[in-house]
């Protein structure tokens, strides 16, 4: 490769010589040229379970000389996130391309170490989500994921999801108990014994929902809402995409489509307005009738209290008891809080 050289830029994560490699391979398979000059960018951003996730921006010259540039997202994944390396490779390539960022490479570390490398998606406008056509459109893409793979078509790697909803709903009763002390946070504790009952019936509410017909169970997102979602422009049509596959698991297809309803909801009025008409257009995108019987609704809201109960209100709670936080970020959490409580309270109504 005569003239190549390789610039790192912006220290922090280390762009060793696996990426490095895996980046030339891309470009060599995306483009059938071997890049000269490559000079590598990092920008890093922010995640949750990854190690380190940052755009590198990889610009070189091909065969001919001209200048070319390559974006991507790198993501370190180490301990139980790793599995979202295989989640990428088993599912997503294989049956959810048109609904996720495309995986462009894989490359592992070790038994429980790897890093991949993602297509850097550009995103339409910040916040697409205040148009109706956006917000069903990610649900009617949901729906054609859902009903396009089974649960044969795909093994995923393990993780006991029953287990740590356990623990998940029971350090949320235990703060939730704390709230009682709180002048301020009292209105909160009232849902104590919806919520007591509802994480003691879990498991039996759980054996239900994922025999419930035509949905059963099947692969799922598992973490779907506005922060992991954005549109995207390709072959001529805005296009939803979602991100952050590493919480994919076996489910029910409503786990999804409560946690997008209800979580995009609390920051649009015209999603709370419009909300049965989205949930028909799922249903629709599914190969269902758009008619949302009593034995669809009382799935739906027992698919949202299993979100609630998997972390969503544990982690409101958290912030919300949290005197390090801002006093938006707490105000913001007792109102998303109490949001997940009333729908644990739907759950319970519906199975009583």
């Amino acid at each position: 490769m005569n003239g190549f050289r390789i610039t790192l830029r912006l220290v922090g994560m280390e762009i060793d010589r696996k990426i490095h490699n895996a980046i030339v391979d891309v470009i060599a398979a995306r483009t059938g040229t071997t890049p000269g000059n490559l000079e590598l960018e990092r920008k890093p951003f922010g995640g949750t379970e990854a190690v380190e996730t940052a755009l590198v921006t990889a610009r070189y010259r091909d065969n001919r000389g001209r200048a070319s540039t390559l974006r991507t997202v790198v993501k370190r994944l180490d301990g139980r996130p790793a599995r979202e390396a295989a989640i990428y490779e088993r599912l997503v390539a294989q049956h959810a391309a048109k609904i996720a960022p495309e995986l462009l490479a894989v490359r592992r570390l070790g038994p429980d170490s790897a890093f991949i490398l993602l297509e850097a998606v550009r995103r339409t406008r910040a916040w697409p989500w205040r148009d109706p056509a956006a917000t069903g459109g990610m649900l009617a893409r949901l729906g054609r994921f859902h009903v396009s793979v089974s649960a044969g078509d795909v093994r995923l790697p393990e993780w006991d999801f029953e287990r740590e909803m356990k623990v998940m709903a029971e350090g949320a009763y235990m703060l939730l108990e704390q709230c009682r002390s709180e002048p301020d946070l009292r209105s909160l504790a009232r849902d104590l014994p919806s919520l007591d009952r509802v994480i003691q019936a879990a498991p039996e509410l759980r054996r239900q929902l994922l025999r419930e017909q035509p949905f059963g169970c099947r692969p799922i997102h598992g973490d779907v809402h506005p922060g992991n979602a954005l549109v995207r422009r390709r072959q001529g049509e805005n296009q939803p995409v979602l991100l952050d596959w590493g919480r994919a698991r076996m489910g029910s297809p409503l786990e999804d489509v409560s946690s997008w309803l209800q979580t995009l909801r609390f920051w649009e009025s015209e999603a709370q307005r419009l909300h049965d008409t989205l949930f028909r257009r799922y249903l629709s995108a599914f190969g269902m009738p758009r008619k949302l019987t009593s034995d669809i609704r009382a799935a739906y809201w027992i698919a949202g209290a299993s979100n609630a109960l998997a972390g969503a209100l544990l982690h409101h709670l958290t912030v919300l008891l949290d005197p390090r936080q801002s006093k938006a970020n707490r105000a913001t959490s007792y109102h998303v809080a109490g949001d997940w409580l009333r729908i644990v309270r739907r759950a319970h109504a519906w199975t009583m």
